[in-house]
């Protein structure tokens, strides 16, 4: 499997500093040195962590060639001294790797409100960054890693103009994850030479219909960010259609693929849940309505225990005022299997219909039969685990 420090000039590694009291890895490193852009998309919510400030901020001046992340706390809700901290760890990776301050970005996941013990940080800093040309992707996906369960990786490419365009990253996440991507990380680098501006309107975009569209437990996360990376090897043509929206499904179907990664290790999760919205009065009503199903605790719980109880979705699908639904024209199918149509129950085998629910992907396809407007949402559904794992977080 092709992962993404295979690609020219991206380097990283992961190591245990000593911040997760189990032992396993929690500090990476992303470096590319000859940055061309780089973009990133932050949190909405309005009590950031520490590295949200600072890399923000950083970002209003320089365009960043490194990343340190740290899992196992979040460094957030730590006021003045989390900051400095933040700034500390900044200024101690631009200092091995011959950087200006700025052109470091932080990102930090973990638990809330407690201070980062600085001493092995540090000290792991320097450990980490003694080969700062390291292509230990692996290693540096496994760093990033609080509840999930699996390492998430992507690494796809195209041809476009007359250049192998390949965009690659990594991704942890798998609890607080709603309205406007998750308690996650995500780091994404490309080949591909593209001034910041459109970088970042692009991945902006694309954001906005992956990792905004899914949805564990619809709590929105603190600490949050996606960055992304281009080392600007390869041109293509931005005059011509084709090239910009070939670039443009390229890096849709990167953070599709690491967005459902992340929703399919949900907390608990057994399930990756997939609604299909179709025939909405708008694309926005869509998506509202997307993921109304998606996060409904009733749907979620009757996807694990095989139910193809349709009334949970319809319930779902009216319950926000002002989006336009016309009962009479609804149409629901659970895995293909319709189950409601035009507005009333139709006959269908229980048992097909309950068979079709357990399996490891379930789309739940809703035809609202208004207009054009469409969207897709992923989540996953609800189960006990997903209670243990948060009693026991702490």
């Amino acid at each position: 499997m092709k992962i993404f420090t295979d690609l020219d000039g991206v380097h990283a590694n992961g190591i245990s500093a000593g911040i997760k009291s189990s032992g396993k890895k929690d500090l990476a490193f992303i470096y590319v040195p000859d940055t061309t852009a780089t973009a990133a998309v932050f949190t909405r919510n309005e009590c950031p962590g520490a590295n949200i400030v600072y890399t923000k901020k950083a970002m209003k001046t320089c365009r960043l060639k490194a990343i340190l992340i740290n899992s196992g706390n979040a460094n957030a809700a730590t006021g003045k001294e989390g900051l400095k901290n933040c700034k500390s760890m900044a200024r101690r990776v631009a200092e091995n790797l011959g950087l200006k301050q700025a052109e470091v970005g932080i990102a930090s996941t973990g638990i809330i409100g407690v201070q980062l013990n600085m001493d092995p940080i540090l000290t792991g800093i320097d450990t980490l960054l003694s080969n700062p040309k390291e292509k230990l992707g692996q290693a540096a996906a496994e760093a990033i890693m609080t509840t999930d369960l699996t390492q998430k990786h992507v690494y796809v490419e195209k041809k476009i103009g007359k250049k192998l365009i390949t965009i690659a990253g990594i991704a942890k996440g798998s609890g607080m994850i709603e309205p406007n991507m998750a308690t996650m990380l995500g780091f994404l680098t490309t080949n591909a030479d593209i001034d910041q501006n459109t970088l970042q309107s692009w991945l902006s975009e694309a954001v906005d219909v992956t990792f905004n569209m899914i949805s564990v437990d619809t709590d929105t996360s603190t600490s949050d960010m996606v960055v992304m990376f281009a080392s600007g090897e390869y041109q293509f043509s931005m005059a011509v259609k084709e090239e910009v929206d070939g670039f443009k499904a390229l890096l849709r179907e990167a953070c599709t693929s690491l967005a459902t990664q992340i929703a399919r290790d949900g907390e608990g999760a057994t399930k990756l849940i997939e609604v299909q919205v179709t025939g909405a009065a708008t694309h926005r009503d869509a998506k509202i309505i997307a993921k109304n199903v998606v996060n409904s605790p009733l749907v979620k719980t009757a996807i694990h225990g095989n139910d193809p109880n349709w009334g949970r979705v319809l319930m779902a699908v009216g319950k926000t005022s002002g989006v336009k639904v016309n009962q009479a024209k609804c149409t629901f199918n659970f895995a293909g299997v319709e189950v409601f149509k035009d507005g009333e129950p139709v006959e269908y085998e229980s048992k097909e219909a309950s068979g079709a629910l357990d399996a490891e992907h379930v789309v739940i396809g809703v035809d609202l039969g208004l207009s054009t407007g469409t969207a897709t949402a992923w989540g996953c559904d609800l189960t006990k685990a997903y209670i243990d794992i948060n009693v026991d977080y702490n």
